[in-house]
């Protein structure tokens, strides 16, 4: 083997340099996280989270929005335990379920558009999820919230930097979805 490809190799599987720096303009004005292609200073398995870490903010922006203040790198460095192959796909969708499931969350699933929407007509009118879905680059997780009564969501991260993205169940699969199947996690 030449030492050229032996170099290649080892930095491929080298555990990268520990970066625990959040800037401070990914989080809205109300504490979410919502600007991943921020998070270049916060290493997240062997990747950054500015690439892969859309499952960790989407837990932590859930969390926030059921109250509890716990900070985006401590949720970032408990879910790197639940990483497969060193996180260089990011996280798994159970492993988001299973994060929140172990602190205590209990939540009705379903995997269609239709499915999401009939879940949230039968769920409180102030509640919170989170979506795994595809879209036109890749898989992402995005988090949502729904207000008193508010017939429309305010998705967190799945536009990065938008902090007021508020629309249906049904305008969010038209123009963010581009596969119809998804993994939708709604609170009980």
């Amino acid at each position: 083997m030449n030492k050229e490809y032996k170099e290649k190799i080892r930095r491929i599987f080298a555990r990268p340099r520990r970066l625990g720096y959040i800037e401070p303009k990914a989080y809205s004005r109300d504490g979410y996280l919502i600007n991943q292609g921020l998070l270049k200073g916060l290493s997240y398995g062997r990747r950054l989270a500015s690439e892969t870490g859309c499952g960790f903010v989407a837990c932590y922006n859930f969390l926030h929005f059921m109250g509890e203040r716990t900070p985006a790198l401590k949720v970032a460095r408990q879910m790197e335990r639940l990483l497969l192959w060193g996180g260089w796909i990011g996280s798994h969708p159970l492993a988001v379920w299973w994060y929140l499931h172990c602190r205590g969350y209990r939540f009705r699933v379903a995997f269609t558009r239709r499915g999401t929407e009939r879940m949230l007509e039968r769920s409180p009118a102030r509640t919170a999820g989170i979506i795994a879905y595809r879209h036109r680059k890749g898989a992402h997780f995005a988090a949502f919230v729904r207000e008193d009564g508010d017939e429309k969501l305010r998705f967190l991260n799945a536009v990065y930097g938008a902090e007021n993205d508020r629309q249906t169940v049904g305008e969010f699969f038209e123009r963010r979805a581009a596969f119809p199947l998804c993994m939708t996690l709604v609170a009980r």
